[in-house]
């Protein structure tokens, strides 16, 4: 179990049925659910008002699936935003 895992651990049974939720340790509260896909990746990444060049806040985002919750992405704390798990996937 990573760092980041067992930080998150606990609150993974308070996951709500909308569509996307993300885990952020350094947030609170530390789960909020969200709409859409492209706000989970903000809240995960955006550390508060920082430019393309800057540093994510990290954390997870999951995705409601028919069996439950999935894991989409974790992003640990300060990856270059140029880094993110989404960028690389293009």
């Amino acid at each position: 179990m990573t760092p980041m895992e067992a930080r998150c651990a606990q609150y993974r049974n308070k996951l709500k049925p909308d569509p996307f939720a993300t885990i952020v340790p350094s947030r609170r509260p530390e789960v909020k659910y969200h709409s859409g896909l492209g706000r989970a990746k903000a809240a995960v990444s955006h550390a508060g008002g920082w430019s393309m060049g800057g540093n994510a806040r990290g954390g997870e985002i999951y995705e409601r699936t028919a069996d439950g919750w999935s894991l989409l992405f974790r992003v640990e704390a300060g990856t270059p935003a140029v880094e993110l798990p989404w960028r690389e996937s293009r």
